[in-house]
C-alpha cells in the first residue's frame, strides 16, 4: 500500500462515475509510491468492492479511456506469474494529472488544456484568482501514518500502572511468617484475594492480642475469610459456639445404681 498513491487518487474528483472512482482507490492501493505497477487481477478487485468481476473489467476500461491509468510494465507480473495465461494486466496511474481544479474553474486552467501540472508530483505552481491550491498528496497525508507508541518509561509518573499488591508485604508485626503465608494462600484459594486495606483493618484487629497466630489458624481451620480474636482465649483455646457434646455435668452421679 501507497499512501502518495492513495491519496492521489482521492484527489481525482473529477470522476464523476462513483464505481469508477472506487475501483480506481483499490487500484491505487496496489501500486507504489509512484503510482506504478499495479497488477491485481479482476478477481482480486472483485472481492475487495464487492463488484462483479464483469464491472470491475469494465470500470477499467473506462478508466483507461479517459485517461486516469494506462498499462504498464507487464514483465512486472511475469516475474511473479509463470504462465502467461494467468497473468493479471499491470497498470500506472497516470499521477501526471495531478489533483483536481478547484471548483468553479475550467479545466486545465492551472497550467495548460490538458490538465497535466507542470510539476511531477502533481501541485500546481500556479492557480488563477479565486481558486485554491490543490494538495501536495505526499504532504496532505502524512498524519495518517501510524507513530510508534511511546514506550511505558516514557509515559507520565501519572499513568504507569501501578504495580500489583502482595498482602505478604503487609503483615502484622505480632504474626508469625509462616502462619501470616497460610492465610494469604487460605485467602487466595477461597478466592478472596486481601487488599491493602482488609490487612490493615485485620493489623488493628490482632493488635495487641496474645495469640494473633492462634487465631489465623482457626479462620482458616473453619474455612473463614475473617478474623475473629474474640474466639480464641487464654492459651491459644478455641471457644465453640455451639453446645459441647463431651460437657457431663449433667451427669449429678456416676455410681452404679442398679
Amino acid at each position: 500500500m501507497s499512501v502518495q498513491s492513495m491519496s492521489w487518487a482521492l484527489d481525482q474528483r473529477d470522476i464523476v462515475d462513483a464505481t469508477a472512482r472506487y475501483v480506481l482507490l483499490v487500484l491505487a492501493n496496489y501500486a507504489d509510491k509512484n503510482g506504478r505497477g499495479a497488477f491485481p487481477s479482476s478477481g482480486s478487485i472483485s472481492e475487495d468492492t464487492g463488484l462483479s468481476i464483469r464491472t470491475v473489467k469494465y470500470k477499467l476500461d473506462h478508466l483507461l479511456e479517459i485517461g486516469v491509468i494506462r498499462l504498464g510494465n507487464q514483465a512486472i507480473a511475469g516475474a511473479y506469474i509463470d504462465r502467461h495465461d494467468r497473468r493479471p494486466t499491470v497498470y500506472d496511474l497516470c499521477v501526471e494529472r495531478g489533483a483536481t481544479a478547484a471548483p468553479g474553474s475550467e479545466r486545465g486552467a492551472n497550467d495548460n488544456a490538458t490538465g497535466c501540472s507542470s510539476r511531477h508530483d502533481g501541485v500546481q505552481t500556479t492557480t488563477e484568482r479565486g481558486a485554491g491550491a490543490a494538495p501536495n498528496p505526499s504532504i496532505n497525508h502524512q498524519l495518517t501514518i501510524k507513530e510508534p507508541k511511546a514506550s511505558v518509561a516514557d509515559a507520565p509518573a501519572a499513568e504507569k500502572k501501578a504495580p500489583k499488591f502482595d498482602p505478604l508485604t503487609c503483615k502484622p508485626s505480632n504474626v508469625s511468617d509462616s502462619i501470616w503465608a497460610d492465610w494469604c494462600q487460605h485467602r487466595k484459594e477461597i478466592r478472596k484475594q486481601l487488599t491493602k486495606t482488609t490487612c490493615e483493618r485485620q493489623a488493628k484487629t490482632l493488635a495487641g492480642h496474645h495469640w494473633p497466630d492462634a487465631v489465623i489458624i482457626q479462620s482458616i481451620s473453619n474455612g473463614w475469610t475473617g478474623l475473629f480474636p474474640d474466639k480464641v482465649v487464654s492459651g491459644g483455646k478455641t471457644v465453640s459456639n455451639g453446645p459441647d457434646f463431651y460437657d457431663q455435668s449433667w451427669r449429678t452421679d456416676t455410681s452404679d445404681d442398679l
